[in-house]
């Protein structure tokens, strides 16, 4: 299975250096095909050029070679004389692998160019919250995709303030527009670094809090071809999202079950994870998710030596440690707000978002699917209403999912300390699934915040699956940023329509095989006892074997000895 906490099947020294062939065939065919400054290919309408079509495959080609490298790297196959890979090397293959891409043009999205655009109009005094980057002036609107001109703008004050000061340095490094747009992407790519250095600092922590081998943890979320595409090729904010929510897990983890070395340290690390999770929130919203988490993290550090506690016992602890975490959590994006000079007005830009209608969302593929039928059936103007009434009830689906999750993990609480952490974080990663899921609107790189969770905590029957979401997500866009879900649209409808018939199916017929397992269990532990069938005598010293395993167990009437190595006694017979 995968991870590389077992020993690979091949050198992996072939594996790094397959991996780097890789991302530098991604590079080079980026130089063609990636997101370079202006309209990309396909928004222009006129077809794209030979060298366009070369780089594409060259990028293509580079993909799958660096997608087999990491599968072939984590792919476990036990080989006598063979160490396991270390996660000093992992992170060292890491960093190589991103190297050619840290000197290629943006990749798998145009979203660097909205970033300079929002940062330099905050640092010259425009609210990005009130205008579209058009209206406000952009030097570079040319750059940004048209549908997101006139689009306020919908990210936290950090975040806009984090690209103003890469602005500011651009313009103090280049005199021309086109110099410090280029100075600007490279300073994006070093911010999303920064933010993968963060994950790759808490995440080996948060994995052995919680169990989990921490170079498997790092190789599916700091290695994958998601990360090479969208972290490193295409400079995504999200990366800081998910170093700053994997550092506060980690952080009210802490270092031990107990209450820590000092009577203060447990609320001072509280205290400490709602920060980083308040930053975090204030480059992207989505990070309020792991607010109850963090919160109920400390809980388990606080009550870890007294596992008897009741929930009505545990209550009082929870409730201060919420409200410890909402508190600093709250102060740190209000005094985040201020010094920015902004209010809250990205809240208004987040239904904007809403405008792509793509079935990679999977309550807007649904609504997709009603709505193609809805038209063959002669009402062609109820398309839009199956899309909307599909995504409202993709939200209460995912408010549902998220209070139960919250229920789950606060159940596992009282559990042994090293289970609870797993249990909690596990909740939190699959409440980021749901709101990756369930939200109206989906691109690839939403999901780092989902792999980089669910890394620390999922055992190896869960790591294949999530492991091929990620190498199927980091398919999901060309290099100059058009997806191609924009180009299947139908198809992509018919495949959610099958993904929840499938699913439903698993969901009931699991549920109906745990029903016979505890039925089974009760009726054996009701007729406990000596077996009222009568054995058939046999010749002394046959062994039966019993349900097909290796060892079997020997026969009650055999007259072999009980325990397993003892000789053999015949009972006497009377």
């Amino acid at each position: 299975m995968p991870g590389p906490d077992r020993p690979v099947s091949e050198h992996p020294t072939r594996l790094r250096l397959t991996g780097l062939a890789g991302t530098t065939l991604m590079a080079l065919g980026g130089y063609s095909s990636g997101a370079l400054p202006g309209a990309a290919s396909g928004q222009r309408g006129d077809p794209a050029p030979w060298p366009y079509w070369l780089g594409l495959a060259a990028w293509f080609v580079g993909l799958v070679v660096l997608a087999v490298a990491w599968w072939r790297l984590g792919a476990s196959a036990p080989r006598p004389g063979r160490r396991p890979v270390r996660l000093r090397w992992l992170l060292v293959t890491g960093a190589l692998w991103a190297v050619p891409l840290l000197f290629a043009p943006p990749m798998g999205s145009r979203d660097v160019y909205a970033y300079a655009c929002q940062g330099a109009l905050w640092l010259d005094g425009v609210n990005p919250y009130a205008v579209g980057v058009a209206d406000g002036g952009c030097p570079w609107t040319a750059a940004v995709p048209s549908l997101w001109w006139d689009t306020t703008t919908p990210y936290g004050p950090l975040a806009i303030t984090l690209a103003g000061g890469v602005v500011a340095l651009a313009r103090l490094v280049a005199t021309t527009s086109a110099d410090q747009l280029l100075a600007a992407t490279f300073l994006f790519r070093a911010l999303a670094l920064l933010g993968a250095l963060l994950l790759a600092r808490y995440l080996p922590r948060l994995a052995r809090a919680c169990g989990a081998a921490p170079a498997t943890a790092a190789w599916l979320a700091l290695l994958s071809p998601l990360t090479a595409v969208h972290v490193v090729g295409g400079a995504h904010n999200d990366a800081v999202l998910v170093g700053l929510v994997v550092a506060a897990l980690a952080v009210a983890c802490g270092s031990g079950s107990g209450s820590g070395s000092g009577l203060g340290a447990p609320w001072a690390r509280l205290l400490a994870a709602g920060t980083l999770v308040g930053l975090a929130v204030a480059v992207k919203v989505t990070a309020v998710v792991a607010l109850p988490f963090v919160a109920l993290l400390a809980v388990v550090r606080l009550t870890g030596d007294r596992q008897s506690t009741s929930l009505r016992g545990r209550m009082p602890a929870a409730s201060v440690a919420l409200a410890g975490a909402v508190t600093a959590g709250a102060a740190t994006f209000a005094a985040v707000t201020v010094a920015a000079g902004l209010d809250t007005g990205w809240l208004d830009a987040l239904p904007a978002t809403g405008r792509m209608v793509q079935w990679t969302s999977l309550p807007t593929g649904l609504g997709m699917a009603a709505g193609y039928l809805l038209r063959a059936l002669g009402w062609p103007e109820a398309f839009g209403t199956a899309v909307a009434t599909a995504r409202t009830l993709g939200v209460a689906v995912l408010v549902a999912a998220s209070v139960a999750l919250v229920v789950r993990a606060w159940r596992a609480v009282g559990g042994p300390p090293v289970d609870a952490r797993r249990a909690v974080v596990t909740s939190c990663g699959l409440a980021f699934g749901a709101v990756t899921l369930l939200s109206p609107v989906f691109y690839p790189w939403y999901a780092l915040a989902t792999v980089g969770v669910l890394a620390a905590t999922l055992d190896g029957r869960w790591r294949r699956p999530l492991a091929g979401a990620v190498l199927a997500l980091s398919f999901l866009v060309l290099p100059d940023g058009l997806g191609i879900a924009s180009r299947t649209k139908l198809p992509g409808a018919l495949c959610d329509v099958l993904l929840v018939v499938t699913l439903t199916v698993l969901a009931v017929r699991s549920r109906r095989r745990s029903r016979q397992s505890r039925r089974r269990r009760a009726a054996d532990a009701a007729g406990a006892g000596p077996d009222p069938t009568p054995a058939r005598p046999g010749p002394v010293g046959r062994v039966s074997v019993h349900g097909g395993g290796a060892t079997g167990r020997r026969h009650r009437r055999s007259g072999l000895a009980a325990r397993p190595g003892a000789p053999a006694r015949p009972r006497s017979r009377g």
